[in-house]
C-alpha cells in the first residue's frame, strides 16, 4: 500500500492513540495508585518520568526526520508505546514503573512529532489548518477512552485495560508499516550545527514558551481532573471520567471549528483569544461546585484550549520551512519541558495542601500563555 489517503488515515490513528493514552492514564490513575500503593507525589513522578521520555526523544526525532523521513521515527514510537502498555499491564510492583513511564514518553514524543511533520510536509500551504485537523483526533482518542476503559476496567481490571491498549497500538503500527511516507526535506542535508542557529530565533523561543505552558496545562487536566473530582467533589469515578470525555469532545469541536476561526482572525489573534478563554474556563472548572457549571466549564476549557498546540506547530512550519521536522520537534520539546514541570508540581502541592490547591497551578500557567501571542503580534 502507498501513501495518500491511507497515510492521512494512519496519521489520524497515531494521534488518536496518543490522545487515548493521555486520557486513559488519568482515568486509571486511582487504580494504579491502589494497586502499587502509591501516594500522590509518587503518582506525580510517574508523569514526570513519562515527560522526561517525551523530552529526551524530541530533538533527535526531528533531526532524524529531516535526514531520513518520518516513517522510522513514527513506527518506532508506536512500538515503544505498545511495549510500555503491555509492561504496565503486567507490572506487580513499583520496581519498573518509572522505567515504563519513561519508555511511554519516548514513544509518545516520536509519534506526535512524526505525525505532525508528515502532515506538515503534505500540506505546505495550509499548515495551521492541517495541523488542527490532524490533532482533532487527539480529542477523539481522549473522548473514546472512558467509554472503552470503564467496561474493561470493570470486568478485566487494570491489567486488561493496559493490554487491550497494547493490542490497539500494535494494529496501528501494522498500518503504518504498510505505507510509504514523504521524502526527507531539502535533500536531507540539514546540519546538526544549525540547531544552535534555530534555537536562538525569537519566534521559535516564543513558540517553545507557549507550548511549554500549554502542554503542562493540558497534561495537568488529563492527569488530575478525575482525581480532583473524586477526592474533592465526591464524584464517582465513572462520572468524573465523563467530565474528561466532555472536555475531549469540546477539544474535537474546537479543532474542527478552527479551520474557519483561524481564517477569520489569523493565527496570532486566534491564539490570544484562545489563551484568554482557557484561563476563565479552567478557573471555573476548579472553583465552581455546581455540576452543571462544571460541565459547562469543562466544555469551554476544551474548546478554547483545542487549537493552541496545533496552531503553534503550524506556525513553526511556516516560520522555518527548510527545517520543518527539527523546528516542530524543538517546539514540542518546549511542551515536554512543561509536562515535566507542571503536572508533578500539581502532585507536590496536592500532597501538602490538597488537590483543590494543586489544580490551580494549570490555571496560572494558562494565564501566562496570553503573553506569547501578544509578543508575536508586536514582532509582525
Amino acid at each position: 500500500m502507498i501513501g495518500g489517503r491511507g497515510l492521512i488515515f494512519a496519521a489520524w490513528s497515531g494521534v488518536f492513540i496518543y490522545g487515548y493514552l493521555n486520557a486513559m492514564l488519568g482515568i486509571v490513575l486511582p487504580n494504579l495508585m491502589e494497586k502499587l500503593a502509591l501516594d500522590k507525589t509518587q503518582a506525580g513522578k510517574f508523569f514526570m518520568f513519562s515527560s522526561i521520555g517525551l523530552l529526551v526523544s524530541s530533538v533527535p526525532s526531528g533531526l532524524t526526520m529531516d535526514f531520513s523521513g518520518t516513517k522510522l521515527v513514527t513506527c518506532l514510537g508506536l512500538l515503544l508505546i505498545g511495549g510500555a502498555f503491555w509492561g504496565l499491564g503486567s507490572i506487580g510492583s513499583p520496581r519498573f514503573l518509572y522505567a515504563l513511564a519513561f519508555v511511554l514518553g519516548l514513544g509518545g514524543s516520536m509519534v506526535i512529532a512524526g505525525e505532525n511533520t508528515t502532515i506538515s510536509l503534505a500540506n505546505t500551504s495550509h499548515r495551521e489548518v492541517a495541523s488542527n485537523f490532524l490533532n482533532l483526533f487527539f480529542g477523539v482518542g481522549a473522548f473514546v477512552a472512558p467509554f472503552l476503559v470503564m467496561p474493561i476496567l470493570k470486568y478485566k481490571g487494570f491489567s486488561g485495560v493496559l493490554k487491550t491498549s497494547a493490542i490497539m497500538t500494535g494494529a496501528i503500527l501494522a498500518l503504518h508499516l504498510s505505507l510509504s511516507f514523504p521524502a526527507p526535506v531539502a535533500g536531507a542535508s540539514f546540519p546538526l550545527g544549525s540547531i544552535a542557529t534555530l534555537i536562538v530565533q525569537p519566534r521559535l523561543l516564543l513558540l517553545m514558551f507557549l507550548v511549554f505552558l500549554y502542554v503542562g496545562t493540558e497534561f495537568s487536566v488529563w492527569s488530575w481532573t478525575v482525581t480532583f473530582l473524586t477526592t474533592e467533589r465526591g464524584y464517582p469515578q465513572q462520572s468524573a471520567s465523563r467530565i474528561i470525555s466532555i472536555f475531549a469532545l469540546a477539544m474535537i469541536a474546537g479543532r474542527w471549528t478552527s479551520q474557519w476561526t483561524l481564517v477569520k482572525f489569523g493565527p496570532l489573534l486566534f491564539l490570544l483569544l484562545s489563551a484568554a478563554g482557557a484561563v476563565i474556563s479552567l478557573g471555573a472548572l476548579y472553583i465552581i461546585r455546581a455540576r452543571v457549571s462544571v460541565i459547562i466549564a469543562a466544555s469551554a476549557a476544551g474548546w478554547f484550549m483545542a487549537a493552541i498546540f496545533p496552531t503553534a506547530l503550524g506556525l513553526a512550519g511556516n516560520y522555518f520551512p527548510s527545517s520543518v521536522g527539527t523546528a516542530i520537534s524543538l517546539v514540542t520539546t518546549g511542551g515536554w519541558m512543561g509536562a515535566i514541570a507542571i503536572p508533578p508540581a500539581v502532585g507536590f502541592i496536592a500532597d501538602r495542601s490538597g488537590v483543590s490547591r494543586g489544580v490551580l497551578i494549570p490555571v496560572g500557567s494558562a494565564f501566562l500563555m496570553i503573553i506569547t501571542p501578544i509578543l508575536l503580534l508586536r514582532m509582525q
